[in-house]
């Protein structure tokens, strides 16, 4: 299996799309197959491992090199507020199994396949004074934990929002890579709002100094906009961050839609701009975050492919 870090050297790597909008788009019951715990996602790896295992599927198939794990709230602190604090590091571990089985359904065709451990920010921030700092990092420890031993290829810290929780997670993460004395490199996305800022007030550049300060290889960004609204934060990472980079955006900026959200950005567009990424400012990783589905990634494996 080749390591993520080599694979880079010598390719840029398509990851998947949205886990929750493929989610939201099927016709769940909150008792039978959420268990009771509405809106908890990542309890579908214990009571419907067959959804999650098929969406994982289906990015593989669009052409994916990479999926993330089903693991973006299993943090004990994310899962205590459905009362499920105890079941962290079991899920994050099944998680990474389920991802890791889908993955060798696709060995057969010489294109090496990867496992991403999603570790989202959580719902507690801890300069907003939600949560204190090591309450947090203990938390990440647990839900990595659990990721290393399911097998994940990477830690993918995403959606952070707050410099201090960045910190914490990837020193939690660094702990659970050392207890389980596996060489798994993290990857650190950071979501920038429409402001130009990290919902705490951060800028790029703040954020970039704390990421690099400890020692993380790939830093990028994800959620919040399209890849419009993210350019001048991507060109800012392409000309001072000293590592690779990462480009997961939303489909567009999320419109309400009778009510619920709808996410404009085209499988064309979002091609587009990918690559525009990855000529013009030297990408390594891109895929999709809210919004993106299976047309998404089909496009930008067409683009990478052409």
């Amino acid at each position: 299996m080749a390591h993520l870090l080599d694979y880079l050297r010598e390719h840029v790597l398509l990851a998947d799309g949205a886990m929750g909008t493929r989610v939201q788009a099927l016709d769940l019951s909150v008792e039978k197959d959420f268990l009771g715990a509405e809106n908890c996602t990542d309890i579908l790896t214990k009571s419907r491992p067959d959804v999650v295992r098929d969406i994982h599927m289906g990015y593989f198939a669009a052409g994916s090199d990479a999926v993330e794990t089903n693991t973006f709230g299993t943090s004990p602190v994310t899962l205590g507020e459905f009362g499920l604090s105890a079941e962290a590091f079991a899920l994050s571990k099944r998680a990474a199994e389920i991802a890791r089985e889908a993955a060798e359904e696709f060995k057969g065709d010489g294109r090496p396949r990867f496992v991403l451990g999603s570790i989202g920010p959580g719902t507690k921030l801890p300069t907003l004074g939600h949560i204190d700092y090591q309450t947090l990092e203990d938390a990440i420890a647990v839900q990595a934990g659990g990721l290393a031993a399911g097998g994940a290829d990477a830690f993918l810290i995403e959606t952070c929002q707050d410099p201090l929780q960045v910190k914490a997670a990837v020193n939690g993460a660094k702990r659970a890579r050392s207890e389980a004395k596996a060489d798994i490199p993290i990857i650190v996305q950071v979501t920038v709002e429409t402001t130009g800022t990290l919902l705490v007030g951060s800028d790029i550049a703040a954020a970039a100094t704390i990421v690099r300060a400890l020692d993380v290889p790939i830093m990028g960004l994800n959620c919040a906009t399209g890849p419009q609204e993210m350019s001048e934060h991507v060109k800012w990472l392409a000309e001072n961050w000293p590592g690779m980079i990462s480009v997961l955006p939303n489909a567009g900026l999320p419109e309400l839609v009778e009510g619920a959200p709808h996410y404009p950005l085209s499988p064309a567009e979002l091609a587009h701009w990918q690559e525009r990424f990855v000529e013009e400012d030297g990408i390594n990783i891109i895929g999709g975050c809210c919004g993106t589905d299976i047309a998404h990634i089909k496009a930008l494996d067409a683009m990478l492919r052409r």
